[in-house]
Order: C-alpha cells, then sequence, then structure tokens
C-alpha cells in the first residue's frame, strides 16, 4: 500500500460514503471502471476493534456533537479469531478536516482488556500512558475489508462490509455475532497534497458524501442509545 495513505506519521483525509445494501455488489466495479484506475491491492481480510472511552463517553459524545478537535482509541488485529494476542493500539487524532493515527503494538490475552488496570500493564511510553488515562472498553466491533488504491497511487479507497458491534465482555463468545449493521462504508483516504484532485475523485462515485462513525453507530446498537 502506498505508504502516504496509511494514516500514520502523516496527515490525511478521509471521506466516507454510506452504501445501501442493493448497491454493495456493484461498487468493486465501480472503482475499477473509474477515470482513477482502482485496483484491489489486498485480499479481503477481517478487521476487529475493542474501543476505548471515558465512563462518561467524552469520545462517543465530541463525535456526535461534531467536535473539531476529537480523538479514538481502539485495539485492532485482523483474522477471524475473535481475539489475537498480537494487536496494536491505535490513537487516532481529528484535527479539523485532516486526521493523524499513532500505531503501538502489543500482545496481550482477551481477558486482560476487560481489567481497569489493562493499560497500566502495558510497555507504553509515558507520553501514550498519559492519554489513555482513566478510559474503558464500552465496544466490540468487526467487518470485513476490501482494499483499492488508484493508478497514480495517491487515493485508496476501502469497502467495509459485515459490520456488527458487540460488548467487550463477548470477545470469548465466537457464536455471538452482536448487532448487525446492514451498511456498508466506502471511505476514500489520500494525503493532504492531493486534496485538490479528491473532487474529481468522488465525482466517480455515485453516492453522496456522509458521515459514518462505526464506534458511534455501535455505542447506539449496543447501549440503545
Amino acid at each position: 500500500m502506498a505508504g502516504s495513505t496509511d494514516g500514520a506519521c502523516s496527515y490525511r483525509y478521509e471521506r466516507k460514503f454510506k452504501v445501501p445494501f442493493h448497491m454493495q455488489p456493484n461498487m468493486a466495479a465501480i472503482l475499477r471502471n473509474s477515470r482513477f484506475g482502482f485496483r484491489e491491492i489486498y485480499g479481503a481480510r477481517t478487521v476487529n476493534n475493542v474501543y476505548f472511552d471515558t465512563p462518561l463517553f467524552r469520545f462517543f459524545h465530541e463525535n456526535v456533537q461534531g467536535a473539531p478537535d476529537r480523538k479514538k482509541i481502539r485495539i485492532r488485529w485482523y483474522g477471524d479469531a475473535y481475539f489475537a494476542g498480537n494487536c496494536q493500539l491505535e490513537i487516532k487524532r481529528k484535527i479539523g478536516l485532516v486526521g493523524i493515527k499513532d500505531v503501538v503494538p502489543l500482545t496481550l490475552d482477551a481477558n486482560d482488556i476487560m481489567q481497569f488496570d489493562f493499560f497500566d500493564r502495558q510497555p507504553l511510553p509515558d507520553t501514550v500512558r498519559f492519554e489513555l488515562s482513566g478510559v474503558r472498553p464500552p465496544l466490540f466491533n468487526r467487518y470485513r475489508r476490501r482494499y483499492f488504491l488508484s493508478a497514480d497511487e495517491r487515493f485508496r479507497m476501502t469497502i467495509d462490509f459485515e459490520l456488527c458491534y458487540n460488548h467487550p465482555s463477548m470477545l470469548n463468545q465466537t457464536g455471538s455475532r452482536g448487532n448487525p449493521d446492514i451498511m456498508s462504508v466506502l471511505e476514500l483516504k489520500y494525503d493532504r497534497s492531493a486534496d485538490s484532485d479528491a473532487a474529481y475523485v468522488t465525482a466517480d462515485i455515485p453516492l453522496s458524501l456522509s458521515k459514518k462513525s462505526k464506534y458511534v453507530t455501535g455505542v447506539c446498537a449496543v447501549y440503545d442509545s
């Protein structure tokens, strides 16, 4: 994948489109046939996330209210297993219209996540540990993701589908899928230097730009907010 679109150590834009159920089978063909010649660059895989928030759901409310500067904290791993020991801590910061992500590798057990002193027991830099003070895990979500890259390698598209949400206490309950979401999410990601051409990319997509936070959607589904 193009290094400029991975979101780590670089500021990037992320534009989202909600994909109705009836359009989901056509999205890959739409991307391939666009003037930017998107091609699939990685096999589809399952993405797993445990999100963290303050006891009063500060990050949730900042997202809902559209705060210009906000933060998202999660642990992510890939694969069909409901928990994998090798994972990564991600701290995503949204500053105005662009975002940046810090990534820290972790190795842990599923039962650790639900402990109040979970982050205190991890070998983390002090600057990272300070940002994690007092957070708890309210949400687990998983989905399938496909990856596409434009011919000029400046734009990345991902298609997230088969989304579902659950409480993290269900991590070891492999038979529990949680709350399903029939809506898929198409996401355009690119570096700030490519912003002047982004409108041409979105012009080829027969969908309207929209706001779609998996974390917000999941909290509302699991806690019936």
